[in-house]
């Protein structure tokens, strides 16, 4: 199929004269070759196409054997200079159509790198309204936690002033801070 593809889209089949290539997605290449019906034509009437005959063209392999098949059923290479800006247009259109899938290409790669990035930075405003707003909305007494590098929980209260575990000199042992960052622990 590749070679019927070329034969019809690189302008070898519209190089003979009075030949059109009419693409139909989905459809199998076929060519029907019409007959001017003479019978019926009176002076200033337009002349009148009957289809004669109609060829499977995947049937044939090489583009030599489509050339061959054009010769037998009587149509005439174009002259070289038209074969030429058949051949010239059909290659500045394919060429126009790379540029253009190029383009869409470009294109799209640029809206999903703008996607990626908005996402990103919902994320980064997400964790920090999180952050600022103690994630659920509501301050519940801890501003921000975390784990150190030890596996440990940071915990920072806002009651840190609270005097509970101090001793009567002002001091603390640290044992109910240890115990608190133990079932803080516990409970992530």
């Amino acid at each position: 199929m590749p070679i019927l593809k070329s034969f019809l889209k690189d302008g070898e089949a519209e190089s003979y004269q009075n030949v059109q290539v009419k693409f139909v997605p989905g459809r199998k290449a076929i060519m029907t070759i019409y007959e001017s019906d003479d019978d019926d034509e009176e002076e200033g009437e337009e002349e009148s196409w009957v289809e004669k005959e109609q060829i499977v063209l995947s049937d044939y392999k090489t583009k030599d054997e489509m050339h061959a098949l054009m010769v037998e059923k009587g149509f005439q290479l174009k002259s070289p200079e038209e074969v030429e800006a058949i051949q010239q247009q059909y290659k500045d259109e394919a060429e126009a159509e790379r540029t253009k899938a190029e383009e869409r290409r470009e294109e799209m790669r640029i809206r999903r790198e703008e996607m990626q990035r908005q996402r990103e930075e919902k994320m980064m405003e997400d964790a920090r309204a999180e952050v600022e707003g103690g994630g659920d909305g509501s301050s519940g007494g801890v501003s921000m936690g975390g784990l150190n590098r030890d596996g440990g929980v940071i915990v920072d209260d806002d009651d840190s002033s609270d005097d509970s575990s101090s001793d009567d000199d002002g001091s603390s042992d640290g044992s109910e801070d240890n115990e608190a960052k133990t079932d803080a622990k516990e409970e992530l």
